[in-house]
């Protein structure tokens, strides 16, 4: 859901901090913390931009563990101002992260055009219809099936202590599509994701 940092507003930090704070009092087991993962955006002016993540991986110093496996879909445009819960309460080994990485299937949008009015544009084989209806023309995207997304952290790296955590994603739709260079009528997918820790104690 930039490789440019941004950070996360205060007002967005309190409420996910309050949010994970109002879970309860359960505590993890040993040598492991309870990791939630909340989707946001920043404004741009697509007037929709629906994306299907199909996995969440987290890579560190334990190796690598898969903390979504089923698919997420969600139009990035409604995110702007507010979160969308995309991993709640994961257990995962306290230690030092150094990758997070969305598998994302596809997308698509919806491009204010000349006239006023919208054209839409899809990655292949992804349904368009959520975006408004049959695409105009094709939405490029690099093979983040396959690889993933790799999520930038705004530290550098997700330390996790046997605090609960909160990460911020921020899917900056403004920086992640353009138009295709010449008249190809293409649009470019190249996600800007950042990720910002949000730590809440017992």
């Amino acid at each position: 859901m930039r490789f440019i940092p941004r950070l996360v507003t205060p007002a967005m930090a309190l409420a996910a901090a309050a949010a994970l704070s109002s879970c309860g009092d359960e505590v993890s087991p040993a040598g492991t913390t309870a990791l939630s993962i909340k989707l946001t955006d920043a404004p741009a002016d697509i007037r929709h931009a629906f994306v299907t993540i199909t996995q969440v991986e987290l890579l560190g110093e334990s190796g690598r563990q898969v903390l979504r496996d089923e698919p997420f879909t969600a139009d990035l445009l409604t995110l702007a101002g507010r979160t969308a819960d995309l991993v709640t309460d994961a257990e995962v080994l306290v230690g030092t992260y150094h990758e997070l990485r969305f598998l994302i299937s596809g997308a698509c949008i919806a491009a204010e055009n000349e006239s006023g009015g919208t054209d839409i544009y899809a990655t292949d084989g992804y349904d368009p219809e959520p975006c408004g209806g049959e695409a105009a023309g094709t939405l490029v995207s690099p093979g983040f099936a396959q690889s993933g997304l790799k999520v930038v952290f705004a530290s550098d790296a997700l330390v996790l202590t046997d605090a609960e955590e909160v990460l911020v994603v921020d899917y900056d739709v403004a920086q992640s599509f353009g138009r295709a260079a010449g008249e190809s009528g293409r649009w470019v997918m190249h996600p800007v994701v950042t990720g910002s820790q949000v730590e809440a104690s017992r």
